[in-house]
């Protein structure tokens, strides 16, 4: 090749071909660093909120850290369960408990392998199966159809596997992803990231088999799981946006729950 180029030209493709191979390696090598943000916290730590702390036992005794909360209506009108992001815990996951409590229902929310009280190293395949023991515990607490399974954002991966393999009433969705290596891909398509990455999560996969009825939520100024994802999603489901997809103009990865078109259709869906 250097026979047919300048030594200078050829002397650059060398080391933007080196440069590539440093962040290819980069992002193979801190791939958890930039997918999972936890935050731990010690056995003892006390919650901020009214709420009952409970464990489900997973495999090797492993204690998964979770939070029961009771809406202060008489009669619950069903339970949500909240799978969360990929950052800090509980502490902070918590305080969105309160958009469904006051709506009437309870709230069941756990934190993943490393986040919280919760100990261990999170993978996908152990993931998936927490989230399977969690609906387990919350079907022997409910009537499956009083079940509603809230994803947001990595929360939407597990909580649409959920609802594929069960029977919930609802599916809801924030800002969801159609795929790990899709995502990566909208932010920087230069890498082969099926062949680098631990974590798949094929929501695109498990989607079309979901037979409860799904909603969306996303804005269009999300920065960290484009807004493209959602209609990639709702295009594979065959649907037109406005059926199953509340869109927040300007709506950003965080916050959404402060646009009155979130808190109207939220009406609508736990009424």
């Amino acid at each position: 090749m250097s026979d047919f180029l300048p030594p200078k030209v050829f002397s650059i493709i060398k080391i933007i071909f080196a440069l590539y191979l440093i962040a290819l390696a980069g992002v193979f090598l801190f791939q958890r660093f930039i997918f999972l943000h936890p935050t731990q916290l010690p056995l003892n730590h006390k919650f901020k909120f009214d709420a009952v702390e409970f464990t489900v036992i997973a495999d090797n005794d492993l204690e998964l850290s979770g939070l029961m909360f009771k809406t202060k209506d008489s009669v619950a009108k069903g339970v949500v369960f909240y799978l969360h992001g990929n950052a800090d815990n509980l502490e902070r996951w918590g305080q969105h408990a309160p958009e469904f409590i006051k709506r009437g229902y309870d709230v069941i929310m756990y934190d993943y392998r490393g986040f919280g009280k919760t100990k261990g190293r999170l993978d996908e395949e152990n993931m998936l199966r927490d989230a399977q023991l969690f609906y387990n515990d919350i079907a022997r607490r409910y009537q499956e159809q009083r079940v509603i399974v809230y994803g947001r954002s990595l929360g939407t991966a597990p909580a649409t596997k959920i609802a594929k393999e069960n029977f919930p009433k609802m599916l809801i969705l924030e800002t969801p992803f159609y795929s790990v290596e899709d995502l990566a891909f909208s932010h920087l398509p230069i890498f082969p990231y099926s062949k680098m990455f631990e974590f798949k999560l094929p929501v695109h996969k498990w989607i079309v088999d979901v037979k409860c009825p799904i909603h969306i939520f996303h804005g269009t100024s999300d920065d960290v799981v484009p807004y493209k994802q959602s209609l990639k999603l709702v295009d594979l489901l065959k649907k037109k946006p406005a059926e199953i997809l509340t869109t927040l103009p300007e709506g950003e990865h965080k916050g959404l729950e402060k646009f009155k078109e979130y808190q109207s259709k939220m009406d609508e869906l736990l009424k």
